[in-house]
């Protein structure tokens, strides 16, 4: 979307400036290549700004009995907090800060 608004005001500014640059003595010719020039920059100007961050929080609600463990990395067995934790795609992975092992947190089967 951004793309398409820097091409609609590159393309308003070359207008603007074509109609500025043939104006030959019409006064209409000049004010609307001003427009269209001083609408190019609005346009390029709003494109610009800055869209407001967005969060998103995610609550996990878990069924069943729930004890707490310390997790520990598959591939070198190392201690993993909780910054190592990341949920993406609506699962939970494990990056371990040690080996750089990267894999998925399954829940282990109840029965």
């Amino acid at each position: 979307m951004t793309g398409f608004l820097y091409a609609l005001a590159g393309l308003l500014g070359l207008l603007g400036l074509i109609f500025i640059a043939g104006f030959k003595g019409m006064i209409a010719r000049l004010i609307i290549g001003l427009v269209l020039v001083a609408a190019a920059l609005a346009l390029g100007w709003l494109t610009k700004a800055k869209a407001p961050e967005r969060t998103i929080v995610q609550k996990i609600d878990l069924s069943g009995d729930v004890s707490t463990q310390q997790l520990t990395c598959k591939q070198c067995g190392a201690p993993v907090d909780e910054k190592s934790l990341e949920m993406r795609e609506g699962a939970m992975f494990v990056k371990c800060p040690y080996c750089g092992t990267s894999y998925q947190l399954e829940e282990a089967p109840k029965w």
